[in-house]
């Protein structure tokens, strides 16, 4: 049975879909922002595919030359300005309590949880953060909640493992992580961690009473804009994330949608 959750625009439709895992995880992958964090929805579905878990996908709720911006992972938005396109400063507002509850209901069902927190919600995002050159910056930001340091430590080695093993180095990615490194050296420059999202923290999806744990990527567009890098690193994610939950090898996950009012 097929649903869909739908905000009619002009324009593009802003929808949200979802993947229940075959079984009771409380494991869930997603991407709130597809469409301008472009080609994560990809990468969250194969993810999820390859593990068993369940996904998420929010698409086109950030569409500034629409006039819209809602934050889908925590109720917040950038409304209109004078000129009909979204203002700097954002505001929680009732359309975006409205967004983010939907958001959340469905990383329940795709978690298979009736209510209470996930397991874990693994998010993919997207930057295009900028040297002061022009160059963009080619690094993997991670924030995270409900991680100690040794398990922090251990993932950022697993990943620089898995890196070599599985990507060629003009692939490889550096990998940052917001508690074991505020700071670090890229490109010459040294940089301060940058995405480290707080509200989502503070008042969304990555709130403890959400989920108990919870990883954050946000992935630079070197991964993200060429197909081959970005089924490379799906396979990678897949195998990174193993070990923190439970694994099945279903032929598909049940696929759903849900269409709003």
């Amino acid at each position: 049975m097929n649903w869909s959750i739908a905000l009619l625009f002009f324009g593009s439709a802003a929808a949200m879909h979802h993947g229940v895992a075959p079984i009771c995880s409380g494991h869930v992958v997603a991407a709130p922002h597809e469409g301008f964090d472009d080609h994560t929805a990809g990468l969250a579905r194969s993810v999820a595919s390859a593990l068993g878990w369940g996904w998420v996908v929010a698409e086109h709720y950030r569409a500034p030359r629409e006039g819209r911006w809602f934050d889908v992972n925590r109720p917040t938005e950038r409304p209109r300005g004078p000129d009909g396109r979204p203002v700097r400063a954002r505001a929680e507002t009732r359309a975006a309590r409205k967004v983010y509850d939907r958001y959340q209901r469905l990383l329940l069902r795709a978690g298979r949880r009736a209510q209470g927190a996930l397991d874990l919600l693994v998010e993919f995002h997207g930057h295009a953060r900028a040297l002061p050159d022009g160059r963009t910056v080619q690094v993997i930001e991670l924030a995270t909640i409900g991680f100690a340091r040794p398990e922090l430590e251990a993932l950022a080695d697993r990943y620089r493992e898995l890196a070599r093993r599985m990507l060629s180095p003009e692939d490889r990615v550096p990998l940052a992580v917001e508690q074991l490194q505020p700071r670090y050296a890229y490109a010459g420059h040294e940089l301060d961690f940058r995405f480290h999202a707080s509200v989502a923290k503070r008042t969304g999806a990555l709130r403890p009473e959400r989920a108990r744990r919870a990883l954050h990527f946000e992935l630079p567009q070197r991964i993200r804009f060429d197909p081959r890098r970005r089924a490379a690193y799906a396979r990678l994610f897949a195998e990174l994330l193993a070990p923190l939950g439970p694994r099945t090898l279903p032929p598909a996950a049940e696929r759903r949608s849900e269409r709003a009012d």
